[in-house]
């Protein structure tokens, strides 16, 4: 999985890559609540071409999860 984080965003000066972090994960059902989940930050890629140019991808796994 990855997250589209706009270039010069606060976030990127507070992670890096090998952070475990708590994150909230919302289902497609609404009536479920939200689960957090520790999530490890895989890599920090900036796109300077293509459809995303001026944003990072954020690679994310779910710990514990596959």
């Amino acid at each position: 999985m990855c997250l589209l984080v706009k270039e010069g965003s606060e976030i990127l000066e507070k992670i890096k890559v090998g952070d475990v972090v708590e994150m909230r994960y919302y289902t497609a059902e609404a009536s479920k609540p939200a689960e957090y989940f520790e999530t490890e930050i895989k890599h920090i890629t900036k796109d300077d071409k293509g459809r995303f140019k001026g944003h990072y991808l954020v690679g994310i796994s779910l710990m514990g999860k596959e």
